[in-house]
């Protein structure tokens, strides 16, 4: 893989630039690292304010990252797809270190089923669960792998794979 530009995070070249091909705001992504930011979130910016207010959490706020040279603020990536989830938590209570983690969605039998209520309903129970307990751990540079992983979930639980499917991705 072939990568545009070098992380202010680990300072090698493991940074992808993306363009939106509507807006065509770049977007980037440390490979190593986890972190992604965009043109948009310039430091002290109000699109940075309207982001962080926009429900995410203090740990996410917590962890970002003010790249002076750039001039923007890059956050840990979280992905959610059919069957995985990656995510990062820190190495423990007293640090912003990370760790990166890749949990499956499990299903639920009948029984376990009971303890998963959808909230609001009396009746209605979620059917799977994300399985944390059981969650591979991957080292804060090593998103990469943890993101190899995600995929091989995704595609072991769900059928969905990022080659196989290549929907997302424009033609020119």
């Amino acid at each position: 893989m072939e990568y545009d530009e070098i992380s202010p995070i680990t300072g090698n070249r493991r940074v992808l630039i993306e363009a939106d091909p509507d807006t065509g705001i770049n977007s980037r992504i440390c490979m190593e690292s986890g972190y992604t930011t965009s043109e948009k979130l310039i430091i002290g910016s109000q699109d940075v304010l309207d982001y962080e207010s926009a429900g995410m959490t203090e740990f996410m706020k917590a962890v970002k990252y003010s790249d002076e040279e750039l001039g923007t603020v890059w956050y840990p990536a979280f992905i959610q797809m059919q069957g995985s989830m990656l995510y990062c938590e820190r190495v423990n209570s007293n640090t912003n270190v990370l760790v990166w983690k890749v949990a499956q969605v499990i299903p639920l039998n009948d029984k376990e089923k009971l303890n998963y209520p959808i909230p609001g309903t009396d009746t209605e129970y979620y059917s799977s669960r994300l399985d944390v307990e059981n969650a591979a751990t991957f080292d804060k540079f090593q998103f990469k792998a943890a993101l190899d992983q995600c995929y091989a979930y995704a595609k072991e639980n769900g059928g969905w794979s990022p080659i196989e499917d290549a929907s997302h991705i424009q033609k020119d």
